[in-house]
């Protein structure tokens, strides 16, 4: 884990060196990777831009319409501040001064942030569903690094420069490359940086720094004013390079006809710039922009300092925000395409520092907003007496449980590519209830190359047996894994003949009692069952 990178606001220098790296580097990353995402033109002419992105060429395959919207808390959201452990002495102890007493009960032990009262509504209503503890294995403490493993949805010590969106939408959209759509089929708005959407070699979405210059494209139709300039020499020299720049921007048109027959159903007050950015998102969605993933980003939450005040002010325009684009979509039934969701890189540390503020920190909550979903709160809530060396929560459920779920459930993807997309198994969430339905004629995935039958008995306290089925011969491999995707028991099974095969797995003593997920792996193929361990 990594507990240094100015993580704390008496790193002094350091802290403030950190920031200005966070920001230099995803301003650098966003110039070179927006630039694979817009075409360029010549003479009037546009060429064509070539995206390709894993997510969006699924999402083609799967004939799918819905639409997710991701929400990123820039800054490192402080969790316990949002979902509050309102019954839990350590927290009030470790926060004499930001800790909050007046939350919204959710259950007897946990509520919400005051001042995301306009939430509470869809959390009764079952559109609002809370995720709790959720992070990954090993964290980093690094703005930068942190915000690349989220985006990416790969570990810290394998980063690289595609996004678990931009590889979803190449499987998606397999011919993007050659015979793209004319309209954009991810859009960004106001974020840092387009990791999101990148694919392997070029980005699949549409970046814009921010909503206003996506507000001038989509009322004039283009980005730059071409006679606004002197009438001179080097006037005539601007005019030409905004008219390049006004013809490179292939999908104007597009954005522009949506924009202009979309419309908002309720409002945005309160939201401050993440309601505007909801609202645009909002109104092209009603218009018809046909873009499959939409993101956009809220600022600020990195709060080393007087925590109380400013973390009260953005969880009053995140609610708000959220609450209107949820009434928007729901008042003409467009909430049943519509799916959202929020992360932010990190949560903060249990204890304020000596400013009034967190540092720092490991896991946190998710809201995940929509119609058919399960409701309520999903995993455990942080335990605050278990935690790391660093004194930081330890997360019980990997991120990428999140978006594989979502991917599987609400976007129909095989379970054979989601794993893929993640490199390796990470255990299925029930996000969603049994009135979802596919919306789809043809799921994507993987042919069957082995099943995994059954493992008995369930729970299981040393030793299971897995029961598999192998549709052609190969090397096996079975594992137990815990829910953050760690291997706890691997057992390599060898060249299996085709047919059904039961094995025993020994589940040593030291493995606690928990939810575990048990693994099949055969020629690039897998399959997951969950199991408990009992003690």
């Amino acid at each position: 884990m990594c507990t240094h990178h100015g993580s704390k606001l008496e790193d002094g220098a350091l802290h403030s060196k950190a920031h200005q790296s966070w920001s230099r580097r995803q301003f650098l990353r966003g110039m070179v990777m927006s630039g694979a995402g817009v075409t360029l033109g010549l003479n009037g002419q546009p060429v064509r831009a070539a995206m390709t992105d894993p997510l969006l060429g699924a999402l083609a395959a799967s004939g799918s319409d819905r639409i997710l919207v991701v929400i990123q808390l820039s800054g490192g959201n402080d969790g316990l501040n949002t979902v509050v452990p309102i019954g839990n002495d350590v927290y009030h102890n470790a926060r004499p001064n930001i800790g909050i007493r007046n939350a919204i009960q959710l259950t007897p032990e946990l509520g919400l942030h005051p001042s995301l009262a306009r939430l509470h509504p869809l959390f009764e209503d079952g559109l609002l569903q809370i995720v709790q503890n959720v992070g990954y294995a090993s964290p980093e403490l690094s703005h930068f690094t942190s915000t690349d493993v989220w985006l990416s949805g790969r570990d810290a010590s394998e980063l690289e420069n595609t996004g678990w969106s931009g590889r979803f939408l190449e499987q998606e959209y397999p011919t993007y490359a050659d015979d793209p759509p004319d309209h954009p089929i991810a859009l960004q708005i106001g974020a840092s940086t387009p990791l999101l959407f990148a694919g392997s070699g070029q980005s699949l979405g549409v970046t814009f720094p921010n909503e206003s210059l996506l507000n001038r494209l989509a009322s004039s139709g283009q980005l730059f004013d071409e006679q606004d300039v002197p009438d001179s020499l080097q006037g005539r020299e601007i005019s030409f390079v905004r008219r390049v720049s006004n013809d490179a921007f292939v999908y104007a048109k597009a954005i522009k006809n949506a924009y202009d027959n979309g419309s908002n159903l309720t409002s945005y007050s309160g939201g401050s710039g993440l309601g505007r950015d909801l609202a645009t998102v909002a109104r092209l969605i009603r218009g018809g922009l046909g873009a499959r993933i939409y993101h956009v980003s809220m600022g600020g939450f990195d709060t080393h300092a007087y925590q109380a005040g400013t973390h009260g002010t953005l969880m009053s325009r995140l609610g708000a925000s959220i609450a209107a684009f949820v009434r928007d979509m729901e008042s003409d039934g467009l909430l049943e395409t519509v799916c959202g969701v929020t992360f932010s890189e990190f949560g903060r540390r249990v204890y304020q520092n000596g400013s009034s503020g967190t540092d720092h920190g490991t896991s946190a909550p998710m809201f995940v907003f929509g119609n058919a979903l399960s409701g309520g709160l999903l995993g455990s809530a942080p335990d605050l007496t278990r935690l790391d060396p660093a004194r930081n929560l330890i997360a019980d459920i990997d991120f990428r449980s999140v978006y594989g779920s979502l991917l599987r459930d609400w976007f129909q993807m095989g379970q054979g590519h989601v794993d893929q997309l993640f490199n390796g198994a990470y255990p299925v969430l029930n996000l969603f209830n049994s009135s979802l339905s596919t919306g789809t004629e043809k799921a994507v995935a993987l042919p069957e190359k082995v099943s995994l039958d059954s493992v008995y008995p369930n729970p299981l306290r040393s030793r299971a047996h897995v029961v598999l089925t192998l549709h052609e011969p190969g090397p096996v491999s079975v594992s137990l894994v815990d829910l953050l995707g760690r291997t706890v028991v691997s057992k390599d099974l060898g060249v299996l003949q085709s047919g059904q095969h039961d094995w025993e797995l020994d589940v040593p003593a030291l493995v606690a009692a928990g939810t575990y997920i048990v693994r099949i792996e055969h020629r690039g193929a897998s399959a997951v069952r969950p199991v408990q361990v009992a003690r």
